[in-house]
């Protein structure tokens, strides 16, 4: 990224920047559909309800588990994503109980919740 700093010199390197940017978002949100798609169909699958629930609250634009600051390597020799692995591990009931745990700390229940009058 630059150190953090758009730094281009011509208007085709600045289009050349803009489609990788643009192809980069498109795999993140590609993967991370792939990813609730499966997962969904599995809580579907064995009724659910809760994770469903909170799944649906899950955009797949997000992109904070993503690494794009690193070294990647785009070759045939490279180790392959093993989706079905990561799936196994986000339809762990146990998964979905600490996500649930750990959003109730960090952002309070509205109920919980009174304004200043």
């Amino acid at each position: 990224m630059n150190g953090g700093k758009f730094r281009v010199r011509t208007e085709e390197e600045q289009h050349i920047w803009n489609e990788c940017s643009r192809l980069i978002a498109n795999a993140v949100i590609y993967y991370n559909t792939l990813l609730l798609s499966r997962v969904y169909e599995q809580k579907q699958a064995a009724n659910d309800e809760v994770t469903i629930e909170l799944m649906r609250r899950i955009s797949p634009i997000a992109w904070q588990h993503i690494n794009l600051f690193g070294t990647f390597e785009f070759s045939p020799n490279s180790s392959k994503l093993d989706i079905d692995a990561l799936v196994a591990i986000y339809s762990d009931p146990t998964y979905w109980l600490n996500t649930v745990k750990e959003h109730a700390e960090v952002r309070p229940m509205k109920e919980n919740f009174s304004p200043k009058k």
